[in-house]
């Protein structure tokens, strides 16, 4: 009989462990350029006696051209085709880290280009420049994250003496009694996971609409005067808004009735998943819409940004 999986989560992969992949993925490169460099002084092609590949830095001494861009070329198509493959480098399966969008969604191809590309002049630096901005950054980015808009998340069993929300991230979401699931920590997990994958669905719904809204303000066929007639992506984005804040009140108050039934509340207790109570405050306004109008006013409110991020 199968054995059932612990519950797990993601978290924005931590420094630690993105240098961890680095030094792995380091080491496949090295292997791999070895390999390339024997082969091509096999064919004669490069002179491994050459004193320009030994020996101290001058300005009179360079490598062929060739070996720059070898070596480039191979960094930047090795880290580009694994992560459209896998969404993650040799490394960072390893570790259990993928790549994905701000939005939890699956990286696209122009992104991976991009954080890859801004990647060459951050190993020119020895990925100095990576560090300092995953510090500075609250979602573990490095430079090349934040200009492909995507981040890093590490996937990890839940210990079961995790507690799981922060103080006051839902405190102005008021709720009637839900049904107590049975009192047992993974169904508690479990919850929280549930709850987390429906707040990036809200997240993601509701930059969706933000853009298809923009494109509706913007269209040149657009009826004048009291006209209805919306562009049917605009539409699709609605239902797809309103059905992810369903599921995700859905998703709240489970979370709610699982946490009472082991002796705690979602609110009072507390978290290390700051990446959930981060989506929770920034889209809390969902949370509390009971109407379609009650979830295009909290639209509106996100999109001017009056919540507390």
């Amino acid at each position: 009989m199968q054995q059932p999986r612990a519950p797990e989560q993601l978290d924005y992969a931590s420094l630690g462990f993105r240098f961890a992949a680095i030094a792995i993925d380091t080491l496949v490169l090295f292997l791999a350029l070895v390999v390339i460099f024997s082969i091509a002084a096999a064919t004669g092609a490069l002179d491994l006696n050459d004193p320009a590949l030994s020996g101290g830095f001058s300005l009179d001494r360079t490598a062929p051209a060739w070996l720059y861009l070898v070596t480039y070329g191979l960094i930047f198509m090795y880290y580009t085709l694994f992560e459209v493959l896998t969404r993650a480098s040799v490394g960072k399966l390893v570790f259990g880290m993928r790549v994905a969008m701000d939005d939890g969604t699956r990286p696209t191809g122009v992104a991976i280009v991009v954080r890859n590309l801004v990647r060459l002049p951050e190993v020119l630096f020895w990925y100095v420049p990576s560090g300092i901005s995953c510090l500075a950054s609250t979602s573990n980015k490095r430079l090349g994250d934040l200009a492909a808009k995507t981040v890093v998340v590490r996937r990890r069993a839940v210990p079961a003496t995790t507690t799981l929300w922060a103080a006051g991230a839902l405190a102005s979401v008021q709720r009637g009694p839900a049904p107590t699931p049975p009192p047992s920590l993974p169904d508690l997990a479990t919850s929280v996971a549930a709850l987390k994958t429906a707040a990036l669905a809200v997240a993601g719904a509701h930059r969706s609409y933000l853009h298809y809204s923009e494109l509706e303000l913007v269209r040149p066929d657009r009826p004048a005067g009291e006209a209805r007639d919306y562009a049917p992506e605009y539409v699709a984005a609605w239902y797809t808004l309103t059905d992810a804040v369903a599921a995700a009140q859905r998703a709240l108050a489970a979370a709610e009735a699982a946490a009472a039934s082991v002796g705690t509340t979602v609110q009072d207790a507390c978290t290390d998943q700051p990446d959930l109570v981060r989506l929770t405050r920034e889209f809390e306004p969902y949370f509390g819409a009971t109407s379609d109008d009650q979830v295009h006013q909290a639209y509106l409110r996100v999109a001017r940004g009056e919540t507390a991020i």
